[in-house]
């Protein structure tokens, strides 16, 4: 049996501890002070089972080195960092909000189009990503974040990889039910598995359950990735469905190298389906969903677009 975490400080550097907000595989995530500028701040702290560890220790560092050298609207703000074992945290902006797997559970079904603009924002900060030669490796719906505003931000690089560098080749890195094909075979990580993962976090927020079976048994998962049912996501236009089916599928194609390449491609390819539909802001999309379950206050004010076309309102 693993020994219980120690009692976080009250106060870790130059921030005070308010309260716990979350617990992931690698460390607990704090809401905390800076008390140079009294700004909010989440701080992760490496789990203690982990201070001694070296790999762990390597993969924490890892993950603040990303975070330290990546600066993007739709990446969460990296601050601060501390890495003095077993004293190790970083500091980052925090985010007045949800993260997806939070916000699906809250408001079920995601509008098909609020869920591509979703994706839209999820995308761009991918795109930085992989324009600096770093693949996120571990694309779930715990790893984004919904702010009240409508922003998406991409967060959580534990597992994230530098190109011809680290693949995880041979290695079943990754969340259960947000596995690509590269995951659990002996072919490399590479963007196109953040593709993947995309594609499934999209059929998830419209379909209400998840595209690939949540298990870590490798021939399930594979037989699961090779029977997709794209035929029920409940989108109600049959058109706007054949446009989201063609989008999945390009998105989810089992060859990596058959797949929808980059991150761009699968942004405009979402951009396009909102253009036919007169979505002409994503934001103010994401933001009305927000306002309109009761989850963020309103009135929403941003403009008349038609985010609920091709969906069974509750």
């Amino acid at each position: 049996m693993n020994a219980p975490n120690r009692k976080i400080p009250e106060k870790m550097g130059h921030y005070r501890v308010i309260e716990e907000v979350g617990v992931g595989g690698l460390g607990r995530v704090f809401r905390g002070i800076d008390e140079r500028t009294g700004g909010t701040v989440a701080i992760k702290v490496l789990h203690d089972k982990y201070t001694n560890n070296r790999k762990f220790l390597g993969i924490f560092h890892r993950e603040l080195l990303i975070m330290a050298g990546m600066h993007h609207k739709h990446i969460v703000q990296y601050f601060d960092s501390h890495f003095e074992p077993p004293n190790c945290f970083i500091v980052t902006e925090f985010v007045e909000g949800w993260s997806g797997h939070s916000f699906m559970r809250q408001v079920g079904t995601v509008p098909p189009l609020v869920a591509l603009s979703i994706l839209i924002d999820m995308m761009k900060g991918i795109d930085h990503l992989h324009l600096h030669d770093t693949i996120h490796s571990d694309l779930s719906a715990a790893n984004f974040l919904i702010e009240k505003s409508g922003r998406v931000m991409v967060t959580d690089f534990g597992l994230s990889c530098q190109m011809e560098i680290e693949d995880y080749k041979n290695y079943m890195v990754g969340t259960p039910g947000y596995y690509s094909p590269e995951h659990i075979s002996e072919n490399s990580i590479s963007p196109q598995t953040d593709i993947y993962c995309a594609g499934l976090l999209l059929y998830e927020m419209i379909a209400g359950r998840k595209a690939v079976l949540a298990s870590t048994e490798r021939k399930k998962v594979l037989a699961s990735m090779k029977k997709i049912n794209f035929d029920k996501l409940g989108v109600t236009d049959r058109n706007l469905n054949l446009q989201i089916v063609k989008l999945l599928k390009a998105a989810l194609t089992f060859s990596a190298s058959k797949r929808m390449q980059t991150a761009e491609h699968l942004m405009f390819a979402c951009y396009e389906i909102l253009r036919k539909h007169n979505i002409r802001y994503a934001r103010h999309a994401i933001k009305k969903f927000i306002i309109d379950r009761g989850l963020a206050k309103g009135p929403f004010t941003g403009n008349d677009q038609d985010i609920y076309f091709g969906f069974n309102k509750p």
